[in-house]
């Protein structure tokens, strides 16, 4: 996308959500498009294994290119996974061929377990845009018993053979990262140590960027502190992004991830139409009035809580600031 048509729009963006404007004129700049909620860990901070059975499946790929076909005139990118493990999807490939063919940038994260070498040079070839592996844990027993049942030497293997492959192919894309929860909040020396060494595993072929990411509690799923009080941002991404499942219901937030509050389907309407829903109105009225009490999901989230600048979490605002969506 243009420089000029990504800031114009970015600046549209952050005009009616600095005015918590319950309708848009402007379509959302980022998806999730789950391929599957199935995942073959059970990993101990995320409610994946707490999924009832009518809860999982596989997304059809007639519905995938519907998504893809509506979404490719306004979406900044896409990302191909939400509750699940996507590379279990058995047309993952034909899934990031299809976004690509459309001219639409491509993100994917995953556990890395079911890197195959075929898998690898095949998604590089399908032209993915960014890769970031899902990595908890610096050793092998931190690693094991955060993300139950991981093979910590398998993991790291499978993602060494993809940094080679790519490189191998000379090929600058997918950009790669290997991504970790920040579990400990007190860094000692035998912390740091067990990061360097991890980090040293990949010196011969490092990723693009180690990404820490702030432990969150899945809006109240997991038990943790919530933060200040005082500090109540309105969650930008009912004015940003849709996420949809593998059955075609649309949510407004990563963090539903029970389906709480869905805002339509999909199936039965455009996403045009479920952008400026009756549901998802009502949804930015009630968080700009800071009135939760009916929002499950949003009432226990504690993401709204974190320091922001301007209202937006900083996060985002770096992303965008440094033009990195995508």
């Amino acid at each position: 996308m243009a420089s000029l048509a990504y800031w114009t729009r970015l600046l549209r963006l952050f005009y009616h959500y600095q005015k918590k404007s319950p309708t848009l004129p402007y379509m959302p700049i980022r998806l999730w498009v789950e391929l599957t909620s199935f995942c073959n860990f059970r990993c101990v901070m995320c409610p994946n294994k707490d999924l009832g059975k009518k809860d999982k499946g596989y997304m059809d790929m007639d519905l995938y290119r519907k998504i893809v076909d509506e979404a490719k005139e306004f979406i900044f990118d896409i990302n191909l996974n939400h509750r699940g493990e996507s590379l279990l999807h058995p047309e993952i490939v034909e899934a990031i061929k299809y976004a690509k063919q459309n001219k639409v940038f491509t993100r994917l994260h995953t556990n890395a377990s079911l890197l195959t070498e075929d898998l690898a040079e095949n998604i590089i070839a399908a032209g993915l845009d960014s890769i970031s592996f899902s990595f908890d844990g610096y050793t092998k027993e931190t690693y094991e018993k955060i993300r139950r049942g991981g093979d910590f030497d398998k993991t790291i293997k499978n993602i060494l053979r993809f940094l080679e492959i790519k490189k191998s192919a000379g090929a600058k894309t997918p950009r790669t990262a290997i991504e970790a929860i920040d579990f400990e909040k007190t860094a000692g020396e035998e912390l740091e140590q067990a990061k360097q060494e991890f980090r040293n595993r990949f010196q011969d072929l490092p990723p693009d960027s180690f990404v820490i990411k702030e432990f969150h509690n899945w809006a109240g799923e997991i038990k943790k502190k919530r933060h200040n009080p005082d500090n109540y941002s309105v969650c930008p991404f009912p004015w940003n992004a849709l996420i949809i499942l593998w059955d075609g219901s649309v949510l407004p937030c990563t963090q539903d991830f029970f389906n709480h509050h869905s805002i339509g389907n999909v199936k039965d309407n455009s996403i045009r139409e479920i952008w400026n829903g009756d549901k998802i109105i009502h949804l930015r009225k009630k968080l700009a009035e800071q009135d939760l009490d009916e929002f499950k999901t949003c009432s226990n989230c504690d993401r709204i809580w974190r320091k922001g600048f301007f209202g937006v979490p900083k996060k985002y605002i770096w992303k965008f600031i440094l033009k990195k969506m995508p």
